[in-house]
């Protein structure tokens, strides 16, 4: 880049894991922080998280680089950890197709053993699939 010319900043979103202790409120943390000015509200889901890091719903433009700082971060891992992600599977089971019900029991029967990933890590790998964006744990 040459002299003189100045290197555009990365959006920085703070979200804060003191701020919730659910799945549903951490979906409630994002859209605070990364939909500010939209008359409509989220699906709380993770297909319409990973819709919304990948941008052009508020904050950030589609697929605008920016830095995702998530404070209090070992909080987060233990509220959204094997009892939050059991939580959600049996929720999950009670609505999903009839052809995805044997998937979802292995899943929670993994949970259950203390197998697999939590809705923690399962945010996180979405967070970290967007080459736009730059998680940081804190």
């Amino acid at each position: 880049m040459p002299s003189g010319q100045l290197v555009p900043m990365t959006k920085e979103i703070v979200i804060d894991g003191d701020n919730f202790s659910t799945l549903m409120g951490f979906y409630d943390e994002i859209e605070t922080k990364l939909t500010k000015g939209l008359d409509w509200k989220i699906g709380r889901n993770l297909d319409a998280l990973n819709d919304v890091l990948r941008g052009g719903f508020g904050v950030h433009e589609y697929e605008e680089p920016i830095r995702i700082k998530w404070l209090n971060a070992d909080k987060s891992k233990e509220d959204l950890g094997r009892a939050e992600t059991i939580k959600y599977i049996e929720e999950k089971l009670k609505r999903c197709d009839p052809t995805n019900i044997p998937s979802a029991e292995k899943d929670l029967e993994l949970a259950k053993d203390g197998k697999g990933q939590t809705l923690f890590d399962v945010i996180v790998d979405i967070a970290r699939e967007h080459e736009n964006i730059e998680l940081k744990l804190e």
